[in-house]
């Protein structure tokens, strides 16, 4: 077994449980609903649509589900996936001492969503708080998880869940070739929810020993990638695609701080930006592209909970051993990216 790394404390990762939403879009309804809200020049319209299409192509977009219903808070489906993993995990909401909400989406900036969510689970005293970080934040809440663990000896379990939906942030008014560069990596967009528990101890039937866990800033590229407090989702693609020549580098710098190789990792679970982006991380690494797990075209990239879903795919149709080794990993605006490290145990 490999040594923690100093200063981390032992502590054990739950199987993720998901929630998707009822509506499922493929790519021809997105398309619809964007030339349903064309008002732009006609001649040009075939431009924009040729370049969603290969946007598409290139990232593997398939379909996406999104929340028909906007009276559905964030809390109704954080809690929905933080019932389901503690029903899963056996483990009843009065064992946990920390909840941390890691979602973008929310309804209020008052109190923390973590606070419904603990209240709605039935939580009458426990350590709630939300840690928001766009695409990174339910990584970076098992890695905060991880630091109270550090601090506080009587910390046992904690709840880290994500809910994100979309709602006015994600816009199908495209009216010209100009809009495209900031607006077209929205259409890859999906909504889920996510939860994973933090513990002290293994769980039943399989859990990740965490090892390590570590983020890296550039905060110079904050303005590449922005949801603002009221209006629409915007994302410089196209520049925010080229800051991939960092994640390897990162990964690197944790593997060896662990002295694993890139081909020591049998598992590898990223953030899902697109197909493409996640096969030229491994071929960065030089590592297996098989051992990275792919769930774009099955979710497209549902934000903070991305790495959950892909990790839950992975238990679902892989066979992952006790022993194996895995890293879990996500690069977001900021830009930020957070790794954690881990071995399979049973």
């Amino acid at each position: 077994m490999t040594q923690n790394q100093p200063g981390f404390p032992e502590v054990f990762l739950s199987r993720p449980a998901i929630v998707l939403p009822p509506e499922r879009l493929d790519n021809d309804e997105v398309l619809r609903r964007i030339r349903e809200n064309y008002r732009g020049d006609e001649a040009r319209w075939s431009i924009i649509e040729s370049t969603i299409k290969r946007v598409f192509q290139a990232c593997n977009t398939r379909v996406r589900f999104l929340e028909p219903d906007e009276t559905v808070r964030v809390a109704d489906y954080a809690s929905r996936a933080s019932e389901a993993v503690l029903r899963d995990c056996d483990v009843p909401a009065s064992d946990l001492d920390l909840v941390i909400n890691s979602s973008i989406a929310r309804e209020y900036f008052e109190p923390a969503t973590a606070m419904e969510v603990a209240a709605r689970l039935g939580v009458r005293e426990v350590h709630a708080l939300d840690v928001t970080s766009a695409c990174v934040g339910q990584l970076e809440g098992i890695h905060v998880a991880c630091g109270h663990f550090a601090l506080h000896r009587s910390l046992r379990t904690a709840l880290v869940c994500s809910a994100e939906l979309t709602r006015q942030f994600l816009g199908y008014s495209i009216q010209a070739t100009d809009d495209l560069d900031a607006k077209v990596a929205a259409l890859t967009i999906g909504n889920a929810a996510a939860a994973l528990l933090v513990r002290r101890r293994p769980f039943p039937g399989g859990c990740l020993k965490l090892l390590a866990a570590r983020n890296h800033s550039l905060p110079e590229h904050w303005p590449l990638c922005t949801a603002p407090i009221d209006g629409t989702f915007n994302s410089l693609s196209g520049e925010l695609f080229k800051l991939n020549v960092y994640v390897a580098p990162e990964l690197k710098r944790v593997l060896d701080g662990l002295g694993w190789a890139p081909q020591d990792v049998e598992h590898y679970v990223f953030h899902q930006p697109s197909d493409l982006m996640v096969r030229k991380v491994m071929d960065d690494l030089g590592a297996d592209p098989e051992r990275a797990i792919l769930t774009h075209a099955l979710y497209a990239n549902t934000s903070s909970t991305t790495v959950a879903l892909a990790l839950h795919r992975l238990l679902e149709t892989r066979e992952v051993k006790a022993g194996q080794k895995m890293i879990l990993s996500s690069a977001a605006a900021g830009f930020s990216q957070v790794t954690l490290a881990g071995e399979w145990v049973e």
